[in-house]
């Protein structure tokens, strides 16, 4: 109803009240010719519109704090916060419309924090990119211009060329790993889960890496507890062993083994990669899954710290986590996923 007809229709009431209060001790003053009788009506009728003026006045009063009210919970919508304006214990309307409007705010705010740290998350992409970037950038700048000498010997324009092929080919696989972490972290790829045999999954990543485990001599072995079909998908679960395994054969000695495994714990399943490589310092451990961070002894190697990391991110985007156990020879890095 609007303001205007509100008012106008309380007038109109008013105005009833006011000619029954003065036409009944009228009325009764021209039946019973008794003055008192009237002003007895009178005064009982004027007892009765003040009574309902009152009433007026404090379902006015009511109705305009439910409002203030309904504004200070609209302002848990505005400011995201948690509070409650009625009583949560009532069984009212109200408390069940402010119970509402708190989970929305609580969806909301963890929807703002996921924006904010996905927002930081890019800031953070970028920073990364821009600093692998620029050794082999300015690799490239340098030598290339170093060619432009023509005095320049043949045995130092063959090294110069040497260095910017290995820039090239470090843009290159550079180029390619920070490609699949963007894509994973900005949800751009949509994992095809599939209820599939998890055992070709992982035989998919050996194939991958043999061919570097059997050049630098090392044996990879392969050992599982029974077949297991379950859902994940076959691509990037193959991505994430393939770095778990590849890791193991580019720190291992010649002559060293690999041991890649699958068993079942319990609702879930295993994949680990057990090395030789010597248990990692206890002051990297909390590290190596980082993006872009390289352990001392990985200083020398081919390489640029986003293997682990992918690998992290893989299973956590399919519902399950990784882990490090130590021993005595080495590491084992585990892969868990739900069954």
């Amino acid at each position: 109803m609007k303001r205007k007809n509100y008012e106008l229709r309380l007038h109109a009431l008013a105005a009833v009240f006011g000619l029954v209060a003065w036409g009944i001790p009228l009325g009764l003053y021209f039946i019973t010719g008794d003055w008192r009788h009237s002003a007895v009506s009178f005064g009982g009728n004027c007892l009765l519109c003040l009574l309902a003026y009152l009433l007026h006045r404090l379902d006015d009063a009511y109705i305009s704090g439910i409002v203030a009210d309904l504004s200070s919970l609209v302002d848990i919508l505005t400011e995201l916060e948690e509070r409650e304006v009625f009583p949560g214990e009532e069984d009212t309307l109200l408390s069940k419309l402010q119970n509402k409007v708190i989970k929305l705010a609580r969806i909301l705010k963890e929807k703002s924090n996921v924006e904010k740290q996905e927002q930081e998350n890019t800031k953070e992409l970028v920073s990364d990119i821009s600093h692998q970037l620029k050794t082999p950038i300015s690799n490239l700048k340098m030598y290339s211009s170093f060619l432009e000498d023509a005095g320049l010997s043949e045995e130092k324009r063959q090294e110069y060329v040497g260095i910017i092929r290995l820039s090239v080919e470090r843009l290159d696989f550079l180029s390619a790993n920070l490609i699949k972490i963007s894509r994973l972290e900005s949800g751009l790829i949509h994992l095809d889960m599939r209820s599939q045999s998890l055992s070709e999954t992982v035989l998919k990543a050996v194939k991958d890496v043999y061919p570097k485990a059997k050049k630098r001599g090392v044996e990879i072995s392969y050992r599982e507890e029974g077949e297991f079909v379950l859902p994940h998908d076959r691509n990037w679960t193959a991505e994430a062993v393939f770095n778990l395994l590849d890791n193991g054969v580019k720190y291992a000695r010649e002559g060293s083994g690999v041991a890649l495994a699958i068993r079942k714990l319990g609702t879930f399943v295993e994949v680990s990669v057990e090395d030789e490589n010597g248990p990692i310092p206890e002051g990297e451990r909390a590290k190596i899954f980082t993006r872009f961070y390289r352990g001392e002894n990985g200083r020398n190697r081919e390489g640029i710290g986003v293997g682990l990391y992918l690998s992290r991110e893989i299973a956590v985007k399919q519902g399950g986590y990784m882990n490090l156990r130590i021993t005595e020879k080495g590491n084992v890095f585990c892969i868990v996923m739900g069954v």
